[in-house]
């Protein structure tokens, strides 16, 4: 079951080179994959951008770049994408301020008025 919010509170944790989290696509329907613009990462103060987050949707991994090119792949409503995040050392234990900017192109929406923005922030917990 996905939090209603975008950023959800499972799947924050440290990784061997970063740190993961997870989003819950904010649309009401799943997406193609090629319309995410990327999503900017902060954490208590310290900010990441779109083009170092790696996304993992379903068992596939991509850059924002990759992601960008025509495929298959579809971000389901239901399930959340796992954002990579590169960092030289770990997040530290406890709580931490997130904010997430994801952007998203809409195929029905004219061009100028790309793309659409979600700003979220909340409160995660490193436990390990």
């Amino acid at each position: 079951m996905l939090d209603e919010p975008m950023i959800q509170t499972g799947g924050f944790r440290n990784t061997d080179g970063g740190f993961e989290l997870r989003l819950r696509l904010p649309y009401y329907r799943g997406l193609w994959a090629n319309l995410l613009e990327g999503a900017t990462v902060e954490v208590d103060g310290e900010g990441f951008p779109a083009d170092a987050v790696r996304w993992t949707i379903g068992d596939r991994s991509f850059t924002i770049a990759d992601l960008r090119e025509p495929s298959d792949l579809r971000w389901p409503v239901d399930r959340p994408a796992v954002l990579s995040v590169p960092r030289d050392e770990p997040l530290a234990v406890g709580e931490h301020d997130v904010t997430v900017e994801l952007g998203i192109r809409m195929s029905y929406i004219p061009e100028e008025l790309q793309p659409s923005i979600w700003i979220e922030q909340r409160k995660l917990v490193i436990t390990r």
